[in-house]
């Protein structure tokens, strides 16, 4: 099993034999509720999130509106959904109070500046993002660590554009993803998980979309060392990504699946307890 380089996150260290962390994905998920937002990190810290991420943005500036008109439709809902500055900086208040390990997603350089007021620890670059060039060149400033989905794109895609990163000795952790919302279970080619961890020396995690339970110790077992999913108080609104996220007792769940994954792969028992002990003796 290749052991790719470990990277710490306000205090969590990632990768090979280290525990599973969990990220529950709050995103928009609170279409713009400041109570409800933290209702949700209330629910998740409850589930056993090892990290709960949020979205921060300017909704006119998330999307390139030249390249893709159909984005204003999207521009739309997600004013809708978007929170104030103030709100952001209460709910992050709030979040903290509860112990709370929280970072967020970004999508333009002017935001970067504001969540660096947050004290963000990590920045999260969504799979649309990674060929950002000037949101890129703003988080590299802040020399802190990426976690980076790669949707949508291929190996060499992937080395081409974090080529950048390495040259500035930026950690950075990729996350395999299929940028489908949701996604059918039969989809999830968890195959790609192998691929990066043999082309990167870095930890390599899986964020989920479909929806329910089981991807996520399969990832593991497949390699993941980090997971992501969405996450919810109530999956059957169908804003944003509501409905296909999971609960805080979907959460408890997957952290157990998780941990007897992580358990039956990385565990030193089998050294210690010696099962072939006995039958060793008969070896010729």
């Amino acid at each position: 099993m290749k052991k790719n380089k470990i990277v710490e996150i306000d205090g969590v260290e990632i990768g090979y034999n280290r525990p599973i962390p969990v990220i529950a994905e709050i995103g928009v998920n609170h279409l713009g509720d400041l109570d409800r937002a933290k209702k949700m990190v209330d629910l998740a810290n409850e589930g056993g999130a090892d990290f709960i991420k949020f979205q921060t943005y300017v909704a006119e500036r998330r999307y390139d509106l030249n390249k893709n008109p159909r984005a204003k439709q999207f521009t739309k809902l997600t004013k809708d959904w978007q929170l104030t500055e103030e709100e952001e900086e209460e709910l992050w208040t709030y979040a903290r109070k509860q112990k709370a390990k929280i970072f967020t997603s970004v999508y333009d350089a002017e935001t970067v500046k504001f969540a660096e007021k947050l004290e963000n620890p990590v920045y999260k670059v969504a799979a649309f993002e990674i060929t950002n060039t000037k949101l890129i060149a703003e988080l590299i400033k802040t020399k802190k660590p990426l976690i980076i989905s790669c949707g949508m794109t291929n190996i060499q895609e992937i080395k081409k554009n974090i080529k950048i990163l390495e040259e500035n000795n930026v950690d950075f952790i990729l996350l395999h993803t299929v940028s489908s919302y949701p996604l059918q279970k039969i989809h999830s080619n968890l195959k790609k998980i192998y691929e990066l961890k043999n082309n990167f020396d870095c930890p390599i995690g899986h964020s989920d979309h479909t929806p329910g339970t089981e991807i996520p110790p399969l990832a593991v077992a497949a390699g993941a060392q980090i997971i992501e999913k969405h996450f919810t108080d109530n999956p059957k609104l169908r804003e944003s990504d509501n409905f296909f996220s999971i609960t805080s007792s979907d959460l408890k769940d997957i952290k157990h699946r998780v941990n007897k994954a992580y358990e039956y792969i990385y565990s030193p028992k089998f050294e210690e307890a010696d099962p072939e002990k006995f039958m060793r003796s008969f070896k010729k």
